[in-house]
């Protein structure tokens, strides 16, 4: 836990989204996307969830994307964020 009281951010494996996404700027774009949210002070759950939905669509990301989404982990940090109000 963090020192907020929240759960710590789970991040999805960036490295490898990025590399998946090769040389596609949408992909790219929106993989930077998502982690600038992740990283800032008070994410908006359904920003992440609109990055995650753009990275679901990219066929060689669905997948890496949606075993991160769909972790209970995640799942538990999004129904936190969005029951605080940040």
């Amino acid at each position: 836990m963090s020192d907020t009281g929240q759960p710590d951010v789970p991040h999805p494996p960036y490295d490898e989204l990025r590399a998946a996404a090769g040389d596609d700027p949408r992909a790219a774009g929106s993989v930077d996307a998502l982690k600038a949210e992740l990283h800032s002070n008070e994410p908006d759950p359904a920003a992440v969830e609109e990055h995650t939905n753009v990275l679901r669509a990219i066929p060689v990301l669905e997948a890496r994307i949606a075993n991160w989404w769909d972790d209970p982990d995640t799942q538990r940090w999004v129904k936190a964020i969005t029951d605080s109000g940040l």
